[in-house]
Parts: C-alpha cells; sequence; structure tokens
C-alpha cells in the first residue's frame, strides 16, 4: 500500500503555504484535516468552516474534518492517521516550539514522520515575505484587539501591512492575528467575500464571511 501524506490545514496563509513548501520538497499531500475543539472561545476558522471548506475544493486536496474531545486528542488522531496510512505529517509552524513538539509527541506515538517546512527558531520576517512574495494573498480575520489596531481587520497581508505587524510578531504565531487565504498559486480560483459580519468577544474582533463567490480558474 502507497504510503500517504496529510497536511494540518486551517485555511490560513501558514497552513497553504507549508503545503507548498512540502510539495516543493518531494511531499505529496493526499489528505487536509481540519481540526474541531471544545474551547469556550470560539475559533475564526470554525466560525468560517464553509470558506475553509472552499478553499481546499480550490486546492483540490480532500479535506477530512475531526473534532477533538479534550483528553482525547492523541486517540483520535492517531486511530484517524493509521487507518489512513500516513507517513508523512506536514504543519505550518513557523516558531511556536511548544506546539511544534505536541506535533512530534503526536508522530512520535503514531510512528510518522513531521515535516515543518516554516519552523526557525527566531521570529523575524523571512516567512510572511516569502508568502507575499510567492502570491499568497490572505486576509485578516481575526485580531487580538489588546494588541493590535480593530481596523486592520479585513485587510489583506502585502507589503504595506509589515510595519504594523512587526509589534506583535510579524507572523502572528502567538494568536495575535488569523487569516483566511483568498488567492494562492495552488489554487485554482479565488475567493470574493460579498457579505461579512464583525463579531467582538473577549478580547477577539472576528471577521465572519457570511456570502462570498467562488471563481474558478480554468486555466491553472
Amino acid at each position: 500500500m502507497e504510503s500517504k501524506g496529510l497536511a494540518f490545514f486551517s485555511g490560513g496563509k501558514d497552513s497553504v503555504f507549508s503545503i507548498m513548501k512540502a510539495k516543493e520538497s518531494g511531499i505529496n499531500i493526499d489528505y487536509l484535516l481540519f481540526n474541531t475543539h471544545d474551547f469556550p472561545r470560539p475559533n475564526i476558522h470554525e466560525i468560517n468552516q464553509n470558506v475553509v471548506e472552499a478553499i481546499a475544493s480550490l486546492i483540490g486536496i480532500p479535506l477530512y474534518k475531526l473534532h477533538l474531545k479534550s483528553g482525547l486528542e492523541y486517540i483520535q488522531l492517531y486511530e484517524f492517521l493509521s487507518s489512513r496510512n500516513i507517513e508523512w505529517i506536514v504543519v505550518g509552524n513557523i516558531n511556536a516550539k511548544d506546539q511544534l513538539n505536541w506535533y512530534m509527541n503526536l508522530c512520535n506515538k503514531i510512528g510518522v514522520k513531521l515535516h515543518a517546512p516554516l519552523y526557525s527558531e527566531e521570529e523575524d520576517n523571512r516567512i510572511i515575505l516569502e508568502e507575499i512574495k510567492a502570491g499568497i494573498k490572505a486576509i485578516i480575520c481575526d485580531l487580538d484587539i489588546s494588541k493590535l489596531n480593530r481596523n486592520m481587520l479585513g485587510r489583506i497581508i502585502d507589503m504595506e501591512i509589515i510595519n504594523d505587524l512587526a509589534q506583535v510578531g510579524f507572523c502572528g504565531e502567538m494568536g495575535e492575528y488569523h487569516t483566511l487565504v483568498l488567492e494562492s498559486p495552488i489554487m485554482k480560483g479565488k475567493i470574493v467575500p460579498k457579505k461579512c459580519k464583525i463579531i467582538e468577544k473577549w478580547n477577539r474582533r472576528m471577521l465572519k464571511i457570511e456570502e462570498f463567490d467562488l471563481v474558478r480558474f480554468y486555466d491553472r
């Protein structure tokens, strides 16, 4: 049986870029895995799950959804990954060491290889610049209002926004902000938001994309 690769997927810029980098390294991605949780605070990617599904459809890799129950995460993931003969797990971590260690422990328990192509011990603007240069167009869909200006919600990650992000860490690895990808080189189309709703809860300002157009490109 042929071994397969799986990428943990949120629809954000880092998860999309990690897939692009993995493919450049010769790792084939056969599955995308979108995890949901029992967290008390709303998760922006769960709120925009229909957009995440649309992004995956444009990438053209099957998307699986798995609801992880507290305390059972390893067991659930072990059962899911083992049943699909996964050899490689790809993650988009940049410099969150604790989170990377969690994935490493998971891979060690399951007996698969971990590929974290974006990871670096140091926080710098290298990855975000590479993402912009690679043609990833991502929108800020969630931010921590105690750390970033409210008006940054809905902005596109581009060269003009780099200086504004420098104050909290360019890539938002500590949850300062989250993104959704509207267009990228591995998507056979783009997402065009039409109707959005702003949600403010706790210290978060979130953008729920209620309506959008899915425009397909037929020459990719």
